[in-house]
């Protein structure tokens, strides 16, 4: 099969195409499983790579190095997601290194602001796939979980557009945001987590708020006070995932304190 946007994923991430593990790396139970197979599985089911990147190894070749693969759907565009300038995605996390299994995940990318978020294990359910005992099932499995729950997590956002927050309140989530990046956020580092980057995220709103805190503890571009340093983007893939699975959290916390109950 003739993987799609092939050009694409050469370019950002090489170590998709690997043919073999890297050399002495790995232990002899260790089952090689291309990316490119997890790639064609998942093609057969409507994905399609739009975005790749992967890290710069110290201690590994480019071309076994960790990748992380974004994928969307062919049934769900921002139309029938029904959130905005935003869609679902498929995120496929690997390594050829025999650093641990392949990881699928559901995300979100928002177009206004170029920038991927990952919902959290609670609201889609992190898929961990083996290079032992691979099961082709395991990826089609993980495919129709993500579209299945896709309307709920539509569902969930339009829950925290209508949750209205005090000032306080705000204040309160922009500080927790802030402590998922830095260890003792001061009063300055707080402020500008919570500076808005353009007119549709200055609502009130819960949904508001964490496109907000999320946009900056990504991208950075502002001084840390207590290091006097830039903060600098997070282009580290697992601190990516990490930090955005966690301010995923943080607003469903939120939520469920501040939606009252029927």
């Amino acid at each position: 099969m003739v993987i799609k946007n092939e050009e694409l994923l050469r370019t950002h991430a090489p170590a998709a195409f690997a043919t073999e593990p890297e050399d002495g790396q790995v232990s002899s139970r260790y089952s090689f499983l291309p990316t490119t197979e997890i790639l064609e599985i998942l093609q057969d089911e409507g994905w399609t790579t739009w975005k790749a990147q992967q890290v710069s190894p110290r201690k590994w070749s480019r071309g076994h190095a960790k990748h992380i693969i974004r994928l969307k759907h062919e049934d769900m565009d921002m139309q029938s997601f029904g959130v905005g300038d935003s869609f679902p995605e498929m995120l496929l996390m690997n390594a050829h290194n025999g650093t641990g299994s392949y990881d699928l995940m559901g995300g979100i990318f928002r177009m206004v602001c170029s920038n991927g978020m990952v919902i959290s294990e609670s609201d889609f359910g992190k898929i961990h796939i083996r290079h032992i005992g691979f099961e082709p099932t395991q990826v089609v499995e993980a495919s129709k979980e993500l579209i299945m729950n896709s309307s709920r997590v539509a569902d969930k956002i339009g829950t925290w557009k209508e949750v209205s927050l005090t000032p306080r309140a705000r204040l309160d989530f922009f500080t927790d945001a802030a402590k998922i990046r830095f260890e003792n956020p001061d009063d300055g580092v707080v402020q500008d987590i919570s500076q808005s980057r353009r007119e549709a995220d200055k609502g009130l709103d819960l949904w508001s708020t964490f496109n907000v805190a999320q946009e900056n503890l990504i991208r950075g571009g502002f001084r840390n006070g207590s290091t006097n340093r830039m903060v600098r983007p997070i282009t580290s893939i697992q601190k990516d995932v990490k930090f955005n699975s966690e301010l995923w959290d943080l607003a469903s916390k939120y939520s469920e304190g501040l939606v009252p109950s029927n």
